[in-house]
């Protein structure tokens, strides 16, 4: 069953008056297991819906409505599907110890329902049998797998899991049953590099549609996981990969149309390069992922500057990561041209992390306060909305509204592309 956590205003829920803490327990004869049976027998344009309240009444609900339309129901979290392998260069075993972040951050999830819902990459080490019939049987597809290698010995060096080893028949299993597959390489040195890398990228190729995309990205280590002896890959290890991938999209743009192979910005970054722009990555949408971030966001700035209007005077800094920086220190200059108002990048290294953690959507708030008090005045302050989560929480527990305390009487706000917040000055 699912409980409800809240409904949707305006939504069928809404309108119900569906409360808080009823539990759905089945939709036209069909147990509701988790958020993803809801999202997947709520379709349906006839629906009978048995639900019990928190005193053990049942009520059953007769609902008609168009296909596919939602009933507004947000039910409470899922348990999480843990992740069972012992990557070293996990990201999670690289926070800082456990009084440092919220709980949830310290959870490995390795959730198929995740991975299709929200586009989290999964290894697919710790699939059961029933789970494999419901991928199939609800067609979840795409899937977005991380491969890392298709060696089979290289990939259980690298997950630790004897179930990894499996990686090339897990990859048939889902070819055979119509799942496409968005996969990952997590590029490490002396791991998966080099010849490795190059055969996982024409083995993956040569699976033809069932792999829909390959995204490169470099591993990022932190202060806490670097410490056993992993390093981070050298500007000509990423050349090196950078070749591997531009030797693949040469052949894929001629034989279909699309690049397929699609580097992270970062590996540009880490090689001394620019990065590519957002042609290279054809409609693929992985920006999530932190494949194309940089690129889709000077390509956003630029499709909007004629939404700015004058800002004379107006003093405006943003905040973000080290890896991001000169790139908007690059975007402030336009920006400030075509308003006229003092525009600033402030790039930030990561106290939290560490400096090999570059992005801005890991900045914890302290960080962003410590930039902007030494930052000199300004009035209206910038950061990436993606430091937040949907309770308007940084990783490290700092609120929104406690960082703006900071600094009253400015505008301090998050922003998805920085034209978004100034067009409305």
């Amino acid at each position: 069953m699912i409980r409800i956590a809240r409904v949707e205003p305006g939504s069928i829920a809404a309108d119900l008056d569906l409360p808080a803490g009823l539990a759905v327990l089945e939709i036209n004869g069909r147990p509701i297991r988790d958020s993803l049976d809801l999202l997947f027998h709520q379709a349906e344009p006839s629906l009978q819906v048995l639900a019990e309240r928190p005193s053990g009444e049942r009520l059953l609900l007769e609902i008609e409505k168009p296909t596919d339309e939602p009933l507004g129901i947000i039910p409470e979290p899922d348990k999480i599907r843990r992740c069972t392998n012992a990557c070293p260069f996990c990201f999670v075993k690289g926070n800082p110890r456990k009084d440092k972040l919220r709980a949830p951050l310290y959870v490995k999830d390795d959730d198929y329902r995740l991975s299709f819902m929200h586009g989290h990459y999964i290894t697919l080490t710790n699939l059961r049998s029933e789970d494999w019939d419901r991928i199939f049987e609800q067609r979840l597809s795409p899937l977005y797998v991380s491969v890392h290698a298709t060696e089979p010995e290289i990939r259980l060096a690298m997950l630790k899991n004897p179930r990894s080893a499996n990686i090339n028949q897990d990859l048939d299993r889902l070819a055979d049953g119509g799942i496409l597959v968005h996969a990952q390489v997590v590029l490490c040195p002396d791991l998966n590099d080099g010849d490795h890398l190059t055969r996982t990228i024409e083995n993956l190729y040569d699976r033809r549609e069932a792999i829909r995309s390959l995204s490169i990205v470099p591993v990022g280590l932190t202060a806490w996981n670097a410490a056993p002896g992993g390093r981070t890959l050298e500007p000509a290890e990423c050349r090196a990969a950078l070749a591997a991938a531009d030797a693949i999209r040469e052949r894929a743009l001629a034989e279909r149309g699309q690049g397929w192979c699609y580097a992270a910005d970062e590996l540009y970054l880490q090689a001394g390069l620019a990065p590519p722009g957002t042609a290279y990555f054809d409609d693929q949408d992985l920006e999530s992922n932190g494949v194309g971030a940089i690129s889709s966001l000077t390509d956003r700035v630029a499709g909007r500057l004629e939404d700015l209007g004058p800002l004379d005077g107006c003093r405006v800094v943003a905040v973000t990561g080290a890896s991001m920086g000169p790139t908007l220190a690059g975007l402030a200059d336009r920006i400030a041209r075509r308003t006229g108002a003092d525009v600033s990048a402030v790039a930030v290294e990561n106290t939290l992390y560490g400096p090999m953690v570059t992005t801005a959507g890991l900045l914890p708030g302290a960080d962003h306060a410590k930039a902007l008090r030494e930052g000199g005045g300004f009035d209206v302050a910038l950061f990436s909305g993606q430091a937040l989560n949907d309770d308007d929480l940084f990783l490290d527990d700092m609120s929104l509204s406690e960082l703006r305390a900071e600094f009253p009487g400015r505008r301090v706000e998050p922003s998805h592309d920085f034209v978004d917040v100034l067009s409305g000055l």
